[in-house]
């Protein structure tokens, strides 16, 4: 019996017995940390940044344990929605953030809805993923197998258009277009953190894959990070991302590396208005996050001006006719 790799993936990181409905562990104790356990200084600037540009309401998806909403919700006016599909880490969120849902600023929800900003921060590449090797002038796709793995011919991936050469090895997402997609329609901005490259990058930066794992804060490479209870993903390609997004009617207003987005977007001035005490006590976290992200990039898409005035009317249209 031959199944794709994203078929292996999803069950090991989403079925009954998967990381992330079981297994699940973030931070220095865990398999790995994001930006916001490294330091509030992320979440802060985020949330500047988001009011700034005049949102009010901001629905985060995959939010891990809640602490950029924490941090979001601590720093700003801003009302945050959150979206997580691991029950374990809806309940810890639960906990993390109860008092500002007393308060009606934040809230949990199963679907994903309407708000003015979307925002995805290590989200995208955690999809389940495929890979293609390009090997004797054609694609293959490496499949699981009874006995282990195998290839077999494929016309290969399907999102990609970058440049090949022999042995380049490439780990797409699938579904992450219909999930982007979906989300597009449903707000007039969006903010992607997440490490990743351009399309051309991958066979000079990557030429073997980005198909890595996390246990313990090691990592697993290739398919050596299909094992039960540890974390897997693969690098974002943010050339498809734009292609969708353009398509979708937006327009990429920002992309950047991560650490110059934050310095960019008022970390510095965030942490200047601190106490003495405060900035002591955060200015390990932040030379964490300014040295250990390098993969990381931001991407910030907003709606056309021309793309809006066509949504509202399809709204109105709508609207008139129930």
């Amino acid at each position: 019996m031959i199944s794709h790799l994203s078929e292996m993936i999803e069950r090991l990181l989403y079925g009954d017995d998967g990381y992330y409905t079981k297994h699940v562990r973030i931070g220095k104790r865990g398999d790995f940390f994001t930006a916001p356990h490294a330091s509030p200084m992320f979440g802060y600037t985020v949330g500047r940044f988001l009011d700034s540009q005049g949102v009010r309401t901001v629905l985060e998806v995959g939010g891990g344990e809640g602490y950029l909403a924490l941090d979001i919700l601590r720093s700003t006016p801003l009302r945050v929605i959150s979206y997580e599909r691991s029950p374990k880490l809806r309940e810890v969120q639960r906990k993390i953030l109860g008092d500002y849902e007393r308060e009606g600023r934040w809230r949990l929800v199963d679907t994903l809805e309407r708000a003015d900003a979307y925002l995805l921060n290590e989200v995208l590449d955690a999809f389940p993923s495929n890979r293609y090797v390009f090997e004797g002038g054609r694609w293959w796709e490496i499949v699981q197998q009874e006995d282990g793995f195998g290839r077999i011919p494929s016309d290969g991936p399907s999102h990609y258009r970058g440049p090949v050469r022999e042995g380049f090895i490439y780990d797409e997402g699938v579904g992450t277009e219909e999930f982007l997609r979906e989300i597009l329609r449903m707000t007039d901005r969006l903010l992607i953190f997440d490490y990743g490259y351009d399309e051309e990058e991958f066979p000079l930066l990557a030429p073997r894959g980005t198909l890595h794992g996390y246990k313990e804060h090691r990592v697993l490479h290739g398919l050596e990070a299909l094992k039960p209870k540890a974390d897997i993903t693969h690098f974002v390609n943010f050339t498809h991302i734009r292609r969708v997004a353009e398509e979708e009617g937006f327009t990429v207003r920002i992309y950047m590396d991560q650490t110059n987005f934050l310095l960019k977007y008022g970390m510095l001035d965030v942490f200047e208005s601190l106490s003495d005490e405060e900035k002591e006590q955060l200015a390990p976290g932040m030379k964490t996050l300014m040295l250990l992200f390098r993969n990381h990039r931001v991407m910030y898409l907003q709606r056309s001006s021309s793309s809006k005035k066509s949504s509202q009317k399809d709204s109105d249209e709508s609207v008139d006719g129930g």
